[in-house]
């Protein structure tokens, strides 16, 4: 798939992720934390035109808000969208049978140390017989 980039608008990146951090009502030292910079840098990324692709995908995840949909043509957002969706609901797939596989684990051990009880049990009891 081909993405067609908006080129005749211009973008400040900087001051959209300045609007966005604003709306969240994050402390800055927070927001530099997750990015794992310092707020001297916070700063000066929101006077930014553009941003390294990488830096941008942080940001975009650390306030949860997709600043590449900036750059694109209005028909390819929605193409972009369906593909998160997809990407989510693939997410969404993995983790089930993660908890499913996780529940089995929880099953077997539950059992296991039921086994372990009983064989404890058994040991006690021959011992005393033993004993006797």
């Amino acid at each position: 798939m081909s993405v067609n980039f908006n080129q005749s608008k211009s973008v400040h990146i900087g001051e959209l992720i300045q609007q966005v951090f604003e709306q969240k009502a994050t402390k800055l030292s927070d927001f530099a934390e997750q990015l794992g910079t310092v707020r001297q840098n916070v700063y000066r990324i929101f006077k930014k035109r553009h941003l390294d692709t990488g830096l941008l995908l942080r940001i975009s995840q650390v306030l949860e808000h997709n600043f590449f949909q900036y750059y694109c043509q209005e028909g390819e957002q929605d193409s972009l969208k369906d593909l998160q969706l997809t990407k989510l609901d693939d997410e969404l797939n993995l983790a089930t049978k993660e908890i499913s596989y996780l529940k089995k684990i929880i099953a077997l051990m539950e059992e296991r140390a039921e086994l372990v009880q009983q064989v404890e049990k058994e040991i006690t009891k021959a011992n005393k017989a033993v004993e006797a």
